[in-house]
């Protein structure tokens, strides 16, 4: 969300002409706005977390926007290519989801195809094979369902009795992960502990595993979504990126076989995971032979932009129909960007997650 003197600055550069001439001007020609993506809620996932989702009404506005300020929507592969030579057209965008949740195929595409427009879907392919709720995402969204509730015990996973308001809420999907880590549990028996969360606090699991949420799409849906017109691209199969270059390639290996099982076009392009990356992802996505990676910083690409790391504009509930608008204008590369060093204080986490997956492929190896 914007601050104060930044949306007045927004409304003074709309109000006073500023952002129409820099949407306009050949200096925009030369940029190419990448949009990110989530979900698009079916029930009250927006609520849960609107930075993960949006509300179809919200999505289906910021799209009209798109043909309102005349942008040209391009395939990734297009786009990219046609950034590197310098032959973009006016206003170029270009539209990315990331992880392939359900909702995609029911709710987000259906809406992208009435404006017949191109998007490309990065899928994480371990939830698609395993299609059951994504598990640290059904933690927290579990513990927010129950949060009218005091407090959770539960003395064989939890330190104690927490209370659900936010804090609580997230020591205990801390806590809840870590138990599952330290216990090398498989795929199922975690589905087994968000089972028994949901019993605790009063929430009928299977309904919402009926109703499909937090899951990923099936195989099925994404071979019928590739038939009409969608690019499936790499985002690793169990959305973990390794120092390893051997442990690496067997991860983007694991991601290529599925996505080639379900697409006669083979991937090419990346999104890191979490948008977070160490140089030696870089180097071996360089050596698997990527074309482009993208990232969760905001602003526009241009020629000279590293194309492993390739910036994108996340829209969210908290955009607001002026910010979207200056985000196809360029004025994202106008402002002033938090540094990258906030995506690298991830590092404190990366021993743990490293570690993470050795211990889930003991358990749940690659298939």
């Amino acid at each position: 969300m914007l601050n104060g003197a930044k949306l007045w600055a927004l409304r003074l550069a709309a109000a006073s002409g500023v952002s129409r001439y820099l949407r306009d001007s050949s200096w925009r020609q030369q940029r190419l706005l990448i949009l990110g993506y989530h979900g698009v809620a079916r029930y009250d996932e927006h609520e849960w977390d609107g930075s993960l989702y949006l509300t179809a009404e919200r999505l289906r506005r910021h799209l009209q926007v798109l043909v309102e300020e005349r942008c040209n929507v391009l395939p990734l592969s297009e786009a990219v290519r046609r950034l590197h030579i310098g032959s973009l057209p006016p206003r170029a965008v270009t539209l990315t989801f990331d992880d392939g949740y359900a909702d995609f195929y029911s709710v987000a595409f259906p809406i992208i195809k009435s404006f017949d427009f191109p998007v490309t879907l990065y899928l994480t392919t371990y939830y698609v094979e395993y299609n059951r709720p994504v598990f640290p995402l059904m933690c927290s969204y579990l513990l927010w369902k129950g949060r009218l509730q005091q407090n959770l015990q539960w003395p064989d996973v939890l330190p104690g009795p927490l209370a659900l308001d936010r804090a609580g809420r997230q020591a205990a999907t801390a806590a809840l992960r870590e138990f599952a880590l330290a216990r090398r549990l498989s795929g199922p028996e975690k589905d087994a502990l968000l089972a028994e969360l949901a019993r605790r606090l009063g929430i009928d699991y299977e309904e919402l595993c009926q109703r499909r949420v937090l899951h990923l799409i099936t195989p099925a849906e994404a071979k019928t979504l590739v038939a009409r017109g969608l690019d499936l691209e790499y985002h690793t199969h169990r959305h973990m990126v390794y120092r390893s270059r051997e442990r690496m390639f067997a991860e983007l290996d694991d991601n290529r076989r599925r996505l080639e099982t379900y697409s006669a076009n083979s991937p090419q392009h990346f999104c890191h995971p979490r948008g977070f990356y160490l140089p030696e992802h870089l180097q071996h996505l360089a050596e698997y032979g990527m074309r482009s990676a993208t990232t969760c910083l905001p602003g526009l690409c241009t020629a000279r932009t590293h194309p492993l790391l390739l910036p994108r504009c996340l829209d969210k509930m908290v955009t607001s129909e002026l910010e979207f608008r200056s985000w196809l204008a360029g004025m994202s590369s106008l402002r002033p960007v938090r540094s990258r060093a906030m995506y690298w204080s991830a590092r404190r986490d990366w021993a743990t997650a490293d570690a993470a997956a050795a211990l889930a492929e003991a358990r749940d190896p690659p298939r």
